[in-house]
């Protein structure tokens, strides 16, 4: 039952990616080029809604905190995430985004991001130890930090709880409503001469 849930949510999420152009390399780099921002109003709009409906949950207790799984925070993740964004970059998409790309237009670039994805895990999979035995998971290590004071297992940044994660969800939730859909400045209009 677990897995044909799996498979069904991440179908769900799959066709959401698709409908909102989250799967669209060309609009993934108009919006890392702030030239687009209607994924960007999308994106903070899901963060925040989430962040009020996990924090209302908790503080009417539908949601069990020991459900949360937090990575801890060094600097192997940060040189992680630097890879990663580097990469989402240059190719417009990424693991989890060609997914959903691999039934459009785009199914080159998708197929390959997979493969890309995949040998990457594989590569760290096998060099797991060595990066160890470096103390890349050592160095700079704040444990599961989170940025609100949700629990004593985690450090907090902020020790405001799940009303600073609503305060949070509100913000960003207002912010995808007043945030325009576009940066990009118009073009200018060309004058023409009349030859006659």
């Amino acid at each position: 039952m677990t897995i044909l849930s799996a498979i069904i949510l991440g179908g769900l999420f799959g066709f959401a990616l698709y409908k909102s152009g989250a799967s669209d390399p060309k609009k993934l780099m108009a919006t890392l080029r702030l030239e687009d921002l209607t994924l960007m109003k999308t994106i903070l709009f899901g963060i925040g809604f989430a962040s009020i409906l996990l924090s209302v949950s908790s503080l009417v207790g539908l949601f069990d905190i020991s459900h949360l799984s937090i990575k801890t925070t060094n600097l192997g993740v940060i040189i992680g995430g630097l890879i990663f964004g580097i990469g989402f970059g240059a190719a417009g998409t990424c693991p989890g985004t060609c997914v959903a790309a691999a039934g459009s237009d785009g199914i080159k670039k998708a197929i390959s991001a997979v493969i890309g994805g995949l040998l990457g895990a594989f590569v760290f999979s096998l060099s797991y130890g060595w990066f160890k035995d470096l103390g890349l998971f050592d160095s700079l290590n704040a444990g599961k930090l989170t940025l609100f004071n949700i629990s004593d297992a985690f450090p907090s940044v902020i020790n405001l709880g799940f009303g600073g994660l609503l305060i949070m969800g509100l913000l960003l939730t207002a912010a995808a409503y007043v945030l325009p859909g576009s940066l990009a400045k118009a073009q200018p209009v060309k004058q023409t001469r009349n030859m006659n």
